[in-house]
């Protein structure tokens, strides 16, 4: 065989094989499969990303279509009724179902928010500073009980336990208002500055530690020092070591208003006339604790994750953080260390929300129904609450889908006459949108079969003449 014949042949072999691992490419199905079936994999914590899990990712998106339509048809609103820019997550049963990012980084241009920009968490951060602490405590360098003087000697304030701080029952006065009136230089106060100005002023206290539940940003500023003196690091190193690097939180970090700002980190804005203006950092940016945490939607459910999985803090520890604190007469206190309690109807909620410069925040956790909000903005949006409030509403569907969504992710969708006698379980769904999803499910599958090889189902001899029968289903 001579050689130009040789190379004739290899050449056709490649294109031969080009043309069939690139056509599921030029699948227009397989492409809204890629688009919309990739529901959570790249935020899961376990990052499994495997052709089993995009189908069963597949099989969430389309048993859930009719509640995730709802809330779509909602969040298409928010931007024209409420002025809403920002980002917006929803998750069931650990797992990302809705995901959306609505209008533009800078206000003042047209660059679209994406799923890596940044935000400025405010108070939202404060679970961050609490995380470390019980983090400390769990390693024994610390007890709850101890006083603040124990770690900062020079600290004025005496009797007040990290406990008080945690639970704000501290009476700590305003650092802010210290800062504004009496810091003199042009670049902001970091912690130790702050510290120092606290000590030096001595501002009389608002009440006997314990007495009584007032919020209190100076408590989980003195409890982030708490830490770097324990640590010998900074917050945000402390964090960078122990939270956010083992848990892969690639786009959380905590802000230095002396450094560069990072490129996807936001500003926030506020409206002025018709157009919106840059908030720029303040003389109390510098301080961190209390606030000072950046990062962005899908990095938040992967640290609300880590949580209900306790990836870092045990569970006895972590239950700590979700009871509510009590004065010295025993009133309760509905916050934990730092998480907001409130007990609703059908639910327990476990949740903060953050306001700071421009920037709106939310993470919110649903204990009841296993459903997490994470909303966050940049332009001074003030409706989170009734906003948040009414996702909750629509995502309660989700659990009447339920039943529905385990039956497809552990039966076998070829087996005609068993899903006749199975789908009379699922009363509440209606038969032609239960058979729809079936056969949306099989018909992706039967196009790109060699993608999920792996998957249970590719037994099956001849699945495209099964699923012809689908139709009498609807009999």
């Amino acid at each position: 065989m001579n050689k130009p014949y040789i190379i004739y042949v290899l050449l056709f072999v490649s294109m031969f094989f080009f043309v069939v691992t690139n056509s599921a490419d030029r699948d227009p199905q397989f492409n809204r499969l890629n688009k919309e079936g990739d529901l959570y994999n790249s935020n899961d914590l376990a990052s499994n990303h495997s052709p089993k899990n995009d189908f069963n990712d597949f099989i969430l998106k389309e048993a859930y279509r009719v509640p995730l339509e709802n809330i779509r048809n909602y969040t298409s609103l928010l931007s024209q009724q409420y002025g809403f820019n920002g980002s917006i997550l929803v998750a069931k049963n650990g797992k990302i179902l809705f995901e959306e990012h609505i209008g533009r980084k800078d206000l003042r241009l047209k660059d679209p928010i994406d799923s890596t920009s940044t935000y400025q968490l405010a108070s939202v951060s404060k679970q961050f500073t609490a995380s470390a602490i019980l983090l400390l405590y769990q390693e024994g360098k610390l007890d709850l009980d101890d006083f603040a003087t124990k770690y900062l000697p020079d600290f004025p304030y005496k009797n007040i336990k990290i406990r008080h701080l945690l639970n704000h029952t501290s009476g700590l006065p305003n650092y802010m208002y210290a800062a504004e009136k009496n810091w003199k230089s042009k670049t902001p106060p970091d912690n130790i500055a702050m510290l120092g100005l606290m000590n030096k002023l001595q501002m009389q206290a608002y009440f006997k530690p314990g007495d009584r539940f007032d919020y209190s940003n100076t408590g989980y500023f003195i409890l982030a020092s708490i830490v770097s003196k324990i640590s010998n690091q900074s917050l945000g190193d402390f964090l960078d070591s122990r939270f956010f690097n083992p848990l892969n939180l690639t786009n959380t970090y905590v802000h230095d208003p002396n450094e560069p700002s990072k490129k996807e980190e936001l500003v926030g804005f506020r409206r002025y006339g018709k157009s919106y203006i840059a908030i720029p950092f303040t003389v109390n940016d510098g301080v961190v604790g209390d606030k000072g945490v950046y990062s962005n939607a899908s990095d938040l459910f992967k640290w609300n994750q880590s949580l209900t999985e306790h990836t870092i803090l045990n569970d006895t520890i972590l239950a700590k953080a979700f009871m509510p604190g009590k004065t010295n007469s025993g009133k309760i206190v509905p916050y934990g260390f730092g998480f907001r309690l409130k007990q609703e109807t059908d639910t327990e909620l476990v949740y903060h929300n953050g306001v700071w410069n421009g920037f709106s925040t939310t993470l919110r956790r649903y204990k009841g129904d296993d459903i997490t909000i994470i909303i966050l903005s940049n332009n001074s949006f003030n409706s989170i609450t009734p906003i948040s409030e009414k996702l909750h509403e629509l995502s309660k569907d989700f659990s009447k889908y339920d039943p529905f969504v385990s039956f497809l992710e552990n039966t076998n969708i070829y087996d005609i006459n068993k899903l006749k006698d199975d789908l009379v379980n699922f009363a509440d769904i209606p038969r032609d949108e239960s058979v729809a999803i079936i056969e949306k499910i099989a018909n992706i599958y039967n196009k790109q079969n060699a993608r999920f090889v792996p998957h249970k189902y590719s037994e099956v001899s001849n699945p495209i003449l099964v699923n012809q029968q689908y139709q009498t289903l609807l009999n």
